[in-house]
């Protein structure tokens, strides 16, 4: 291509006007392709020039000319756009501002130009170009305003893609810092806008090897918001927006945070960044640690920054968590605890670690592994990699003088990696540390991390107290007590700078506890082995983990030098260790002598010897390997360094060591060797300085010296500094952009012609040589060709068929014969292994020296004769063994080789006739060709042996056959069926091999034949088979095909129902699988047109169940088909918890039993049963269940069904009938007939039909837990019949409760019932709801009868029940006006029955018990209706059965039946309520029953006499409240009187003592309680009940006195009337009595007495004969203390009133004899008044005792004695007239005299005014002796107003 150069200037002058660009274009057009490309390219160099006067509109115009046509025009760009895009971008390398000039030109354009301008930019040099804001501003809008689909969007993202955002050469940015942070937030915003709401968010991580933008969006079939999100985290991580990213390169300065940081929630910039924070973004928690003070500040990223931290962690954005631990942790090394204390910060950490396992980063769950490696090329570990490059990074940049140090960085990152649990086992944790440790190594820090270690070390071995410290590494301690080690194993070769470390550190651990020592001294001086000696060294360290052998550092240094890679710096001084362990010489430390080195003593066993053995073959290897090395061949290590990490071994492949080092050691390989075959070394007796020079004496004896300086001539150091400096180089490449790189990668020099030609020369080279074709060669068959002929003959395919298969045969049976043979060897070998060696007895003689004194030598030696058995080969046996092995490979060999070529012919040739035969009858299904596969198919069933079943290819290949033969021409066959079935029946091992082709419903005639055959093979042994067999009959197509007549059906029933006999009652589990399957199959006949076989079923299973050949099972899948194995669906169950037990089968709602079929199976069975039952002895003797057992669940099941099916029958029908009608109880009664009889055969005791009458009992008492649920259905079929009708009847009506009661009473209560059997019934009956029952009087008389003639527990059954049901309501009626005679009859029934059941202490002791419960209703029962006679005879009851301690008796029973007495008889009536019967005398009775129980309890001494008369108080209390209605005052007081006389009868029947008691508590508790009107019937009941003159006179004193108390007004009208006629004096004892008064005090008594008389006898004489009596018994009497002085006013008052009557006689002589009685009643007053008593013999000198009488009764006294005086002047004088002034005696003036006297006495202070009102009254004229009863009341008046019973004198 050429162009002139005038043509060129041409061009140029003319496009500089843009008037004719269009015509250029256009000339353009009339080029060809070559020339346009000339023309272009020309222009573009001349834009390209470098000089300083160019004129950059120039470059302009040729720039957007060449845009034009490159992109705009639509005719050119086709053509011109690539070499457009290489000429712009070229441009642009010299004039960067090219770049805004291209931009501003495609915002214009873009709509025409579209996605070829992302092309163009990514051609331009960009890493160049600094934008200004204005296109900053374009970007912006761009990225933030269209969406990522949009050309702009990626133009923006390719643009900042392009930028170059690192540093320029003077170490500055590239760009300014502010547009760094701009562009930051530019990205997370549209971050935020594109995909902070969608799944997309957080896709694929900055993690992933960084791909151009462009090169993203071209791919197929990822969306734009992956595309995205990939950009935006690979520019973030290119920004520096820390401090530390732009000072990087010279350290970091300790400065504070800079102003230039802002702080996140105080910077409105920062808006969006909080927002993203706060979301959780975590673009935004990136940016929020790099630019914000959380990443600058110690303080704030402690608090606010590392949860932001873990965010990104748990994100899996771990590439950028290793930026940010990069920015963060140089402010950190300084103050490390900050970090490791933190929690939070060190599960990060461990977080990383974990994820960093081969899952990529930022991937999603919805992306897998395989799609996520292909898409990114994400490698394993990659960020654990890059994290270990950044902090070698930080400990070489810690190592410059502003840095913390090499130490800080180093414990820093030991802390945190051993931090965790079971750190040592973490791959990512010790690759870290590896790291770490061969930086130590490189920069002499060792220390620090040993120091480290060593501590870890210890507490791992138990040295602190705190064993629960590092928990997780006293678990290394596994089976064989090997002590915990950081290197697990024997050794580590791929971290084998961490084990140098471990090792080291564990040999100061080692010498620091003097383990070494000991065991050197141990094996030294004592001879002993390494076990013994390590045992005998922790015995005297007492170390607190046993060392393992294993662990002693001889050993571990041993197995270390074998596994590190030969190339490895360290291998040189790792077996440096070694040796100085293996050449140590210990002799001088003890004592002893200069000896020979330790090593061979640890080296004696089998194990350690073969070490030494492998270990002088390493050095050989390793010697060879550096000896290639040395020659700069590119060789790989030994085997066991290709352990060494892909990582370090392809770090550097074009690099080699130095040969001089290599040749060194080589050269040290050969002296290592050397020293571990001298054997003198270990005697001692070698002079080292004659060795030769191969022994490099001088490193020899250094070793042997014990010398620790490390030889570091030997170590590739400068392979370390390289491994180094490379892991710089990897994070500086991470920080640091590589331009030169982004320009090779971006740009291609197309114009040079040497590149083009080696670029075609490359492509060429892609593609292999072609290679000529392959020869055509002719290949003979080897199998023979199979004729069509023999596809249709029977004989010939047979024949043909048979010399194959004889060789197939023939090749199994070899096979089989070689396995019997290698069995029997290995029989052989095994039996005659524990003859090879034996134990024999030997005996030696050891010489024994000792070591001698310093002075002297050994003496002698001793000899030592010693006796052991020793182990002593057997040679014969051992040939023998020989042998037999020998025989063994021979067979072996014999059995590996391939099997005969005629083998394998002869199996393909089957194979193919086979095929052949198979496919042509698919094509013509011609009869000739089937019977040749039916042939077949049973030729090669003749030949299956068990040789063919054996081999594996045999029995694979036979089982093919047969199986393709079956499918095609036996399966479906009628006429095979039979032959088949006969096959496997004679050779049962072919079962499984030929039951799958076995149809018998093809051959439906044949169907039930078939079956019986197989029912008549079935056996325990032949289970399976049998098993196989029936699945393959398909009953239930057979059914619906062939419809079979019944005949045939019943034939196939009864076949298996003699299958089911078979299996037993209880299948064993060999034959538990056919059974399932002969269930099914009776099942399905069993509903199939049903119910031709229902009678059949019921029939034969009974038969079969009553001799019990059958298995429950067989019932219960026989009534599920029939829908009765589960609840009925309307109600489920009329159980309670059968709705839980049984749920409800969605299936079984179909119900096929008919109403009358029902019906009919119900009479059948209760027939069929009863018939049973009686049919033979065994049944009659033990009863049904002694066979049935087994089958009662199912049986209640069915039972259950029938009844609920009957009963609700039954209520359907009677829906319409009124309630109670005839037709309901007829019902009723009719369907109780059907169940009681339904269950009579099971559970009633029946009566021989042989006349006997001797009972035939239901079960045996060892199958009460069976029967009890016969019993508890029963009693759930009353419970269902109750509760089906009781809305159906009135109470009055015999419900199902009560007719099953009345049949319990007439069939369970028979004297000799056994107990086992009615505590089964009494304990279901229990639970029937008989508070529901009604009972009548049958009823009860039937409960009259047991309790007379049947078992107690049937008493008390029925007892039970009664008190159950609900009194109150059946006696309603008792409480009409007008009862009904029954209900009089019921209660007394009623009250009987509780009589009789409270002294049973089954029945009170428990809790809740009814009866209780039913005793505290007493008070609301009507006992008003109990007559005398009832209750009498009730008492008589109570009388004989009760102990008469019941009344004493503090248990509920006895109180409540004591208070049921009470309440019965009358007590407690209240007087609105009915009429009570004879509530009187049944009062009186109980009364007298109570009085007898106790006087009975007195005289037994059983009662206390504070009891009894507590007791009697009660009775009392009693008869107070006694109050019957309807009475008169004169009734009611006769029969209080009467109670009473029955009451006071209890002092009768004491003992003296106890009546004496009893009278103190009587005259008590008539003075608290009695008052008034109540004390006369007592007073009554005293005079005529007490036998006791004595208590009678006290008893009716107290009563008299408790009439006039103040409580009662009654004797203010009534006087003393009432006590005139209740007290009766007895006739007999009247003398007696009326002492006993005097005697007593009981003057109240005797005035009655005095009344009594006065008004029997009204005449003078009378009269005067009472005043001479009351004249003697003043004489007599002396009160004995002030509270009955008041009675003798009542005696005084009546003598002066009979005195008065006698004088007004006029009748001088009587006049006469009553003035000497007023005088000697003056004399008596006289002497009362006195102070002192003046009886006695002290009395008549004036010395008595003081006078009991109170002051106030001696003023009246002495006022009445002064009064007759003055009123009788002398003898036969009285003064019956007033008037004249009395005449005073000397007598009456000494009275005077005295009376007067009193008032100055300080005893009469307190009546002065009375004393003085006497004396007037004495004095006083007008007063004659008719005043002196004036006188009396004058003073009582005043001195006693409180004494009531004086009201009548008054």
């Amino acid at each position: 291509m050429s162009c002139n150069t005038s043509l060129c200037f041409f061009h140029v002058t003319f496009f500089l006007d843009p008037k004719h660009l269009e015509n250029f274009e256009k000339y353009l057009k009339t080029m060809n392709c070559s020339e346009e490309i000339c023309l272009l390219t020309t222009f573009a160099q001349m834009a390209q020039t470098k000089r300083a006067d160019v004129d950059e509109h120039f470059i302009k115009i040729i720039v957007l000319e060449i845009y034009e046509v490159s992109y705009v025009s639509l005719s050119t760009r086709e053509t011109f756009s690539k070499v457009g895009r290489e000429l712009l971008g070229a441009i642009a390398s010299i004039h960067t501002q090219i770049v805004s000039v291209l931009l501003d030109r495609i915002r214009e354009t873009i709509e025409t130009v579209g996605m070829v301008s992302l092309y163009l930019f990514k051609e331009l040099p960009l890493y160049l170009w600094k934008p200004s804001s204005s296109e900053i501003a374009v970007i912006r809008d761009w990225l933030l305003n269209y969406s990522l689909t949009t050309v702009e969007n990626k133009l923006a993202c390719i643009i900042l893609e392009g930028l170059n955002w690192g540093f320029r050469e003077q170490d500055a940015l590239h760009l300014d810092p502010a547009l760094h942070s701009e562009v930051a937030l530019m990205v997370l915003e549209a971050y935020q806008k594109y995909l902070s709401q969608k799944p997309y968010a957080g896709l694929l991580s900055e993690s992933i090897k960084q791909v151009s933008y462009l090169a993203s969006i071209v791919r197929y079939g990822e969306t734009p918001e992956a595309f995205f999100n990939q950009w935006a985290w690979g520019l973030i991580l290119r920004l520096k927006l820390h401090r530390n990213d732009r000072g990087m390169q010279h350290g970091w300065p300790a400065v504070p945070v800079p102003d230039s940081v802002l702080d996140m929630t105080e910077s409105v910039t920062l808006h969006p960044l909080l927002k993203a924070v706060k979301a959780n973004i975590p673009i935004g928690c990136y940016l929020a640690l790099a630019m914000t003070t959380l990443g600058h500040s110690i303080e704030k990223f402690c608090a606010e920054g590392i949860p932001l931290l873990g965010v990104l962690v748990q994100c899996r954005h771990l590439r950028t968590v290793v930026h940010v631990l990069d920015k963060i942790l140089p402010l950190f090394y300084s103050c490390q605890y900050y970090l490791l204390k933190n929690e939070q910060f060190l599960s990060c950490i461990q977080l990383f670690l974990h994820l960093d396992s081969g899952v990529p980063q930022g991937v999603t769950q919805q992306v897998t592994h395989k799609v996520t490696q292909h898409l990114t090329g994400v490698s394993y570990g990659e960020n654990v990699k890059l994290l270990s490059s950044m902090m070698q990074t930080h400990i070489f940049l810690n190592d410059q003088p502003n840095g913390a140090g090499p130490a800080a960085v180093l414990e820093f990152w030991v802390h945190i990696l051993t931090s965790q649990q079971l750190w040592h086992r973490d791959r990512a944790t010790l690759f870290l540390l590896d790291d770490l440790c061969k930086a130590a190594f490189q920069y002499g820090q060792e220390d620090c991390v040993q120091k480290l270690l060593y501590q870890q070390h210890k507490n791992a071995l138990g040295y602190h107290c705190d064993k629960g410290l590092l928990s997780s590494l006293v678990s290394w301690i596994v089976a064989g007590n090997v002590t915990p080690s950081f290197v697990e194993g024997n050794a580590n070769s791929s971290q084998v700078w961490f084990s140098w470390m471990v090792l080291n550190m564990e040999s100061i651990f080692e010498e620091d506890s003097q383990l070494r020592r000991v065991v050197e001294r141990e094996l030294v001086i004592n001879a002993l082995t390494p076990d013994q000696a390590l045992k005998k060294a922790q015995a005297q360290l007492k170390l607190p983990i046993v060392p393992s052998l294993q662990r002693l550092l001889i050993y571990r240094w041993a197995h270390q030098a074998l596994a590190t890679p030969a190339d490895h710096p360290l291998m040189p001084l790792i077996w440096q260790k070694f040796f100085l362990l293996y050449l140590h010489r210990p002799g001088p430390q003890y004592g002893l002598p200069v000896d020979g080195c330790i090593g061979r003593r640890f080296f004696q066993s089998a194990a350690h010897v073969n070490l030494l053995s492998e270990m002088k073959q390493r050095l050989i290897e390793v010697a060879d390997f550096h000896h290639a090395a040395s020659k700069a061949l590119r060789v790989e290590s030994p085997a066991e360094g290709s352990d060494r990490s892909p990582e370090k071994a392809s770090s550097s492949p074009d690099y080699l060591t130095s040969p001089e080092l290599h040749k060194e050691l080589v050269r040290l390989c050969n002296v290592f060797v050397l020293w571990l075959e001298e054997e003198s070394f270990q005697k001692g007796d070698t002079y080292i300085p004659s060795l030769p020079k191969q022994y490099d004496v001088h490193r020899l004896a250094k070793v042997m010296q014990n010398q620790q300086d490390l030889w570091m001539e030997y170590v590739n150091v400068e392979l370390i500094h390289r491994e180094f400096q490379e892991a710089l180089n990897l994070w500086l490449q991470v920080q640091l952009e590589s331009h030169t790189a982004c320009v090779s990668a971006g740009r291609t020099d197309f114009t040079n012609p040497v590149l083009a030609k080696e670029r075609i020369i490359s492509n060429l080279k892609k593609f292999d040589t072609p290679k000529p074709p392959l020869l055509l060669q002719m290949m003979k068959a080897p199998v023979p060709v199979i004729s069509s002929a023999s596809l249709v003959s029977q004989k010939e395919a047979i024949q043909l068929m048979r010399v194959d298969l004889n060789v197939l045969q023939r090749h199994a049976k070899t096979a089989a014969l070689w396995e019997s043979q290698h069995v029997a060897l290995n029989s052989e070998i095994l039996d005659t292994v524990p003859k090879l060696y034996v134990n024999r007895e030997e005996q030696i003689t050891l010489h024994l020296e000792c070591r001698g004194t310093s002075n002297k030598g050994c003496q002698g030696a001793a000899l030592l004769t010693i006796q052991f058995e020793g182990k002593y080969k057997n040679e014969a046996v051992s040939q023998q063994l020989h042998a037999l092995r020998k025989e063994v490979r021979q067979l072996l060999a014999e059995a590996k080789k391939p099997p005969s070529l005629g083998v394998v012919e002869a199996a393909v040739h089957v194979e193919n006739f086979i095929t052949a035969l198979i496919n042509i009858y698919k094509v013509q299904p011609m009869p000739a060709i089937k019977k040749v596969g039916i042939s077949l198919f049973f030729t090669l069933v003749e030949y299956v042996c068990d040789e063919t079943q054996r081999s594996p290819p045999t029995r694979q290949f036979f089982t093919s056959c047969i199986e393709i033969l079956g499918q095609v021409f036996i399966s479906g066959t009628k006429s095979e069926c039979k032959r088949l079935l006969q096959t496997i029946l004679q050779n049962r091992r072919l079962c499984t091999l030929l039951s799958p082709y076995f149809t018998p419903v093809a051959s439906p005639s044949e169907f039930v034949a078939l079956y019986e055959k197989v029912v008549a093979f079935l056996s325990e042994d032949s289970s399976d088979v049998v098993f196989m067999l029936l699945t393959k009959f398909d009953l239930t197509q057979w059914l619906n095909i062939a419809k079979p007549p019944l005949s045939e059906r019943t034939k196939l029933l009864e076949s298996i129902h003699l299958a089911l006999n078979a299996c037993g009652l209880e299948p064993d589990e060999d034959i538990l699988m056919p059974f399932n399957i002969f269930c099914k199959h009776w099942t399905n006949l069993l509903q199939y047109q049903f119910p031709d076989h229902y009678s059949d079923f019921l029939r034969l299973f009974v038969q079969s169940s009553s001799e019990q050949l059958l298995s429950p099972d067989c019932w219960k899948a026989s009534l599920k088909a029939l829908g009765c194995g589960s609840p009925v669906p309307e109600q489920a169950s009329f159980k309670k918890n059968d709705s839980t037990e049984n749920p409800i089968l969605q299936d079984a709602a179909k119900i096929l039993l008919s109403a009358e079929q029902v019906r009919e199976t119900i009479e059948w069975l209760s027939t069929s049963f009863y018939k049973l039952r009686l049919a033979s002895t065994d049944f009659r003797t033990f009863g049904l269940f002694s066979k049935w057992s087994p089958y009662v669940a199912e049986l209640n099941k069915f039972l259950e069904y029938l009844i609920k099916r009957l009963t609700d029958m039954e209520v359907a029908n009677l829906s319409q009938e009124p309630v109670g009608s005839n037709r309901i109880l007829a019902a009723l009664q009719s369907l109780y007939s059907v169940i009681a009889g339904l269950f009579k055969p099971w559970i009633l005791v029946l009566d021989k039909e042989d006349g006997s009458n001797q009972p035939c009992y239901p079960w045996l008492e060892s199958d009460t837990p069976v029967v009890s649920t016969m019993v508890c259905l029963f009693t759930d079929c009353i419970k269902l019949l109750h509760e089906s009708f009781k809305d159906k009847l009135l109470p009055s009506h015999h419900g199902a409760l009560w007719l099953h009661l009345m049949h319990y009473c007439e069939c369970c209560t028979a004297p000799k019932m056994p107990e086992f059997i009615l505590y089964t019934f009494h304990t279901e009956f229990r639970k029937l709801p008989w508070k529901e029952m009604h009972p009548d009087h049958m009823l009860m008389e039937e409960f009259f009868k047991i309790e007379r003639g049947s078992p107690k527990s049937c008493f008390l059954f029925l007892g039970y029940v009664l008190c159950e049901i609900n009194w109150v309501s059946v006696l309603s009626d008792a409480w009409n006006p007008n009862p009904h005679p029954q209900t009089h009859s019921m209660i007394v029934c009623l009250l009987y029955m509780m009589v009789l059941l409270a002294k049973e202490e089954q029945l009170t002791g428990k809790e809740e018990s009814p009866l209780i419960n039913l005793l505290g209703q007493t008070s609301s029962l009507p006992w008003q209706l109990v007559g005398i006679s009832s209750y009498q005879s009730i008492i008589s009851y109570c009388n004989s059965h009760y102990p008469p301690s019941v009344i004493l008796a503090k248990d509920a029973a006895a109180e409540l039946i004591v208070k049921l007495l009470k309440i019965s008889a009358g007590f407690g009536a209240s007087s609105d309520s009915h009429v009570h019967l004879d509530a009187t005398l049944k009062c009186r009775a109980y009364i007298r029953q109570v009085v007898q129980f106790l006087s009975t309890l007195e005289q037994s001494g059983k009662i206390t006499l504070a009891v009894l008369e507590q007791e009697m108080s009660k009775l009392l209390d009693d008869i107070v409240i006694f109050n019957p209605p309807d009475m008169d005052l004169q009734m009611r007081h006769m029969a209080l009187s009467s109670l009473f006389t029955e009451t006071l009868m209890m002092m009768n029947n004491s003992r003296v003592t106890t009546a004496e008691s009893l009278r103190g508590s009587l005259r008590k508790w008539v003075d608290s309680k009695v008052h008034g009107l109540l004390a006369m019937p007592l007073l009554t009941a005293a005079c005529q009940s007490l036998a006791s003159v004595r208590h009678m006179a006290e008893t009716t004193e107290a009563c008299i006195t408790a009439y006039f108390s103040e409580d009662s007004p009654h004797y203010q009208d009534l006087g003393w009337g009432p006590i005139l006629a209740s007290l009766q004096v007895p006739e007999l004892t009247m003398e007696e009595f009326l002492q006993e008064c005097l005697s007593l005090g009981s003057y109240l008594t005797l005035y009655v007495y005095l009344l009594q008389c006065l008004n029997t006898d009204q005449t003078l004489t009378n009269e005067m004969k009472i005043l001479l009596t009351i004249s003697k018994w003043l004489e007599q009497v002396y009160p004995s203390s002030a509270k009955e002085e008041a009675k003798l006013f009542l005696w005084w008052h009546k003598a002066m009133q009979l005195s008065l009557i006698q004088m007004e006689q006029d009748d001088t002589v009587l006049i006469e004899s009553v003035i000497q009685t007023l005088l000697s009643i003056q004399g008596r007053q006289s002497q009362l008044a006195e102070e002192r008593v003046t009886s006695g013999i002290l009395g008549a000198i004036g010395l008595g005792r003081k006078s009991p009488l109170s002051p106030r009764f001696r003023v009246v006294a002495r006022s009445l004695s002064a009064f007759l005086l003055v009123q009788i002047p002398a003898e036969g004088q009285v003064r019956l007239k007033a008037g004249s002034e009395p005449k005073l005696s000397l007598k009456a003036q000494q009275a005077l005299s005295v009376l007067g006297s009193m008032a100055s006495n300080k005893q009469y202070m307190d009546y002065q005014e009375q004393l003085s009102q006497a004396s007037l009254f004495i004095k006083h004229p007008e007063h004659c002796f008719q005043d002196c009863n004036n006188l009396l009341s004058l003073l009582i008046n005043t001195l006693y107003p409180e004494v009531h019973y004086l009201d009548s004198i008054r």
